[in-house]
């Protein structure tokens, strides 16, 4: 079963749509997450955060399932998975610190270990890390295994660099740069890895250019989380909230995925009038 192969390919091209959606995404899956958490949670906060897990993590399983089911990439399939993804995410990640009583610098660590391993397993199956061609289904199941993990290590690297040593949630080894801070130096980071894959190309699938796309896929979750929770809760005295966060959120990324199924729509139909002229 594992062994089963795809006529197409099962990721999204990278590009810019392709990071503008994924920066959304992580946005809209920390402010949907807290907004869930205390609309469910009035009575009891760790109710809230257990019914926002379970809504959350039944649908990304049913989408996720629905794109590993498709012999193709799916982008309705694919983005709601991910952003889904980010709404327990964010829960499970925070509550591993919580739970182990240590900091989110050593969950970081835990989070990169089981990457790397992700990264071991992968290729150990399939002989490469190509993320440019993911055609059967056990390098598929490895892409998401290492998507789930690059989620949670972003999270957690977040909070590391935001949170403080004192006060309210305090982290022993938190560096205490706050939400606004955090977001623009990891997000800097983001625009020079960027920068470099487009400017510097390095070839296709080299060791180089597999771990520049996941440096900038992990620093996708931090900056959008942090930005997110600064303009809900810092931003103009916290007008906005992460209920009006949210529906700023949704309605971006609702926006990025009608342009990415007209571009999706397009491509198809321009690959089989191709097929069909030859």
């Amino acid at each position: 079963m594992l062994d089963k192969k795809f006529q197409w390919n099962k990721v999204p091209a990278i590009g810019l749509l392709f990071w503008l959606t994924k920066l959304i995404s992580t946005g809209q899956g920390e402010s949907l997450s807290d907004f869930s958490s205390k609309l469910f949670g009035q009575q009891n906060q760790m109710l809230g955060a257990v019914f926002t897990v379970a809504w959350s993590l039944i649908l990304f399983g049913i989408f996720l399932f629905l794109q590993l089911k498709s012999e193709k990439y799916r982008p309705v399939f694919y983005w709601l998975s991910v952003a889904l993804l980010a709404v327990f995410g964010t829960i499970l990640a925070d509550g591993l610190s919580g739970v182990l009583g240590i900091s989110h610098l050593f969950t970081s660590l835990i989070f990169a270990a089981g990457m790397g391993i992700s990264f071991m397993i992968w290729y150990h199956l399939t002989g490469t890390l190509s993320i440019h061609k993911i055609r059967t289904l056990k390098s598929e199941l490895c892409y998401w295994l290492t998507v789930m993990f690059s989620f949670a290590m972003g999270t957690a690297l977040g909070d590391w660099m935001a949170d403080t040593r004192t006060g309210y949630n305090p982290d022993p080894y938190g560096l205490g740069l706050g939400l606004l801070n955090t977001g623009l130096i990891l997000g800097l980071i983001f625009v020079i890895v960027l920068a470099y894959r487009y400017f510097g190309r390095p070839a296709q699938n080299s060791l180089v250019e597999i771990l520049s796309f996941w440096a900038a896929y992990i620093l996708t979750r931090p900056v959008g989380a942090s930005l997110a929770d600064y303009f809900g809760y810092t931003w103009n005295g916290g007008k906005h909230g992460n209920g009006g966060m949210s529906v700023i959120w949704l309605v971006l990324f609702v926006f990025l995925i009608a342009v990415i199924l007209v571009d999706f729509h397009k491509k198809s139909a321009n690959y089989f009038t191709q097929k069909s002229e030859k």
